[in-house]
């Protein structure tokens, strides 16, 4: 007897509560798996991500951080974006998450910060909008975890950022220093050389006769290039007139020597003041930057309030159920294909 797909086919069709018996119990099935094997739920809230990359190049705490220079204003873009990523996944944001949940709800107490993190994702492309999502059975949970989560964030982040801008503020005080430091030295060593000079004048009076004319201003023009200000007024007063004997020269390199050695300890003291307060600003940036976690301080993440959360269930029971209903029927089918093919054989 050959075999005929038409008859088999009428013949199925007759019997049509076995198609439809084979579904319904797939369906059951798939029901039964949604209820022993519960889906996990996904609760998703945005935050905004904002950064100026125009300040990129006068950001020495985040360079500090990458421990190279940015070449252009998207590399910079870039290194903030995965230092942010990096910090919220920080152990202490999980462990002051976990901190805050505990106190919320008796169920965390038994959660470690290794399950927490796994439950936890961000989901980003660039600045502009993150998600932050939360991955849990009970969505309940889900849902506390993503908010605390995202509120340890924000504030975490806030308080690095303002310490990138105090780091920002040393810097520019440090440079201010520095500058104030290198001017100071640099008149210091003109007062040494100054000193060495009148001290050689002395010496030269002492070995020859009068001063010429020009010697005379050339002496003036040493002394006078160190002497500013009110202090020095009256040593200028008293420079010897033109004629006078060599020892009135001396006697008023006598007088102004002993100034110089002042002037000269007076810049020691502001050099040593200067670089002592160098020192404490060194520490305070150092220690700036450090709890600045390497975020910029021109980087703004804050919540966005009117966006609420969005919840999706990854195996939705109502999918479940028909792909059950979807798997009676191929199971059917392949019955009704095989069954011919064992009455041939027999």
């Amino acid at each position: 007897m050959e075999w005929s797909f038409r008859d088999e086919f009428l013949a199925a069709t007759h019997r049509w509560y076995l198609i439809m018996l084979c579904c319904l119990l797939g369906s059951l099935a798939g029901w039964s798996v949604a209820m022993l094997w519960p889906s996990p739920v996904r609760v998703t809230k945005e935050l905004f991500v904002g950064l100026n990359v125009y300040q990129s190049g006068n950001d020495r705490g985040a360079i500090q951080h990458a421990g190279l220079p940015f070449q252009n204003a998207n590399d910079y873009k870039n290194w903030q974006m995965a230092s942010l990523n990096t910090v919220i996944y920080m152990d202490s944001i999980l462990d002051e998450t976990l901190t805050r949940l505990r106190t919320m709800d008796a169920y965390w107490q038994g959660v470690s910060r290794e399950e927490l993190a796994e439950m936890l994702h961000v989901y980003w492309r660039n600045a502009g909008k993150w998600r932050l999502v939360a991955r849990h059975e009970n969505q309940t949970y889900a849902t506390q975890a993503v908010l605390t989560w995202q509120d340890v964030i924000v504030e975490r982040v806030h308080l690095a950022v303002a310490e990138a801008q105090n780091a920002l503020l040393i810097a520019s005080q440090l440079e201010a220093i520095a500058n104030a430091r290198a001017i100071t030295e640099q008149q210091q060593l003109l007062l040494q050389q100054t000193k060495i000079q009148l001290e050689g004048w002395r010496t030269r009076l002492t070995e020859q006769p009068l001063l010429r004319d020009e010697e005379r201003m050339r002496l003036w023009l040493e002394f006078t290039q160190v002497a500013e200000g009110e202090e020095w007024q009256l040593a200028k007063d008293a420079f010897p007139v033109d004629g006078s004997p060599n020892r009135a020269y001396l006697a008023w390199l006598e007088e102004v020597l002993p100034l110089l050695n002042r002037e000269i300890e007076l810049a020691q003291e502001q050099i040593k003041a200067q670089s002592q307060q160098y020192a404490e600003l060194s520490a305070q940036y150092s220690q700036a930057v450090e709890a600045s976690l390497g975020l910029s301080a021109e980087l703004l993440v804050q919540k966005i309030s009117d966006r609420k959360l969005q919840l999706t269930v990854e195996r939705p029971t109502g999918v479940l159920i028909l792909s059950g209903a979807f798997v009676g029927l191929v199971a059917w089918a392949m019955g009704w294909l095989i069954r011919p093919a064992l009455r041939m054989m027999s």
